[in-house]
């Protein structure tokens, strides 16, 4: 499994430019924006390194800065319109979501690289689960089936 630093280097080898990283300002603003005390490390080196752009890497998802800052409020709006399906626990942010109808979260963001969560609207169970974000982030890297 690559990490984080790799899969940037790997994508920007595919094609110089199209990775983007954001500013530690940017970053706090996502932070401010869920009113969290700090993200996941693991999540913080992507946005380091991927935060504005990752290439093919989450191609058609809404996953990067400026629009992440948005995701609270399409998060609220997802799992009110889902609060019969949604088991939430409380501690659990929205890093992504894609065409509006599914909704990727970070279940535990209190661990360095926790374990994430896809799913989609009007189902009781989840669509996917990776064990770590940099887990996740390598199962789209490799495309590999039921990623979205």
């Amino acid at each position: 499994m690559y990490k984080v630093a790799e899969l940037a280097e790997l994508i920007r080898q595919e094609k110089a430019g199209d990775v983007l990283g954001i500013t530690e300002k940017q970053i706090s603003e996502i932070q401010d924006a869920w009113g969290v005390p700090r993200l996941p490390s693991a999540y913080v080196e992507f946005l380091t390194r991927m935060g504005a752009r990752a290439g093919r890497l989450l191609r058609g998802t809404d996953a990067f800065y400026p629009v992440v800052l948005q995701m609270r409020e399409w998060a609220d709006e997802f799992f009110d319109e889902n609060s019969d399906f949604l088991p939430l626990r409380g501690g659990e942010i929205v890093f992504a979501m894609h065409q509006g109808y599914l909704a990727y979260w970070m279940s535990d963001i209190s661990a360095a690289d926790p374990e994430v969560v896809l799913w989609s609207e009007a189902v009781s169970t989840p669509l996917r689960v990776w064990p770590t974000f940099t887990a996740f982030l390598n199962s789209h890297y490799a495309d590999e089936p039921g990623v979205k």
